[in-house]
């Protein structure tokens, strides 16, 4: 018993001591954050000139804004790219046909890849 009570003082004793609140004393120095211009974004978030980017057109889609260009939105959406129905090339068809992406993003292999990326992030 005098065991159990020994251990029980020094571990209140311990938390009190890490819990205490300490007065710093001395030289203090402000730090500041340094101003940034431009928030900082992901090369897959980068539009290209004229470009929506790869993120946008996914959510736009998700959303149904492609629905008069066979594209589904929400719940059927994400069935259709797990199951292969929708690509990344029907998707950027849609939105060329829909006028929020100029012709030539179909022959773009870069955004190609990131829009595909960004399907494969909605499968299940």
């Amino acid at each position: 018993m005098k065991r159990y009570l020994s251990i029980g003082i020094a571990v209140v004793a311990i938390s009190l001591a890490a819990n205490t609140p300490v007065e710093a004393r001395g030289k203090t120095e402000v730090v500041t954050k340094p101003e940034v211009s431009q928030p900082l974004m992901l090369a897959a978030d980068r539009p290209s000139s004229g470009y929506i980017t790869p993120f946008e057109l996914v959510t736009s889609a998700y959303q149904g804004q492609y629905r008069d260009h066979s594209i589904p939105g929400f719940g059927s959406f994400i069935y259709e790219i797990g199951t292969g129905k929708i690509t990344a090339k029907d998707l950027v068809k849609a939105a060329i046909d829909s006028k929020r992406l100029p012709p030539q993003a179909i022959s773009d292999l870069s955004y190609m890849n990131y829009v595909s990326l960004q399907l494969r992030s909605m499968r299940f």
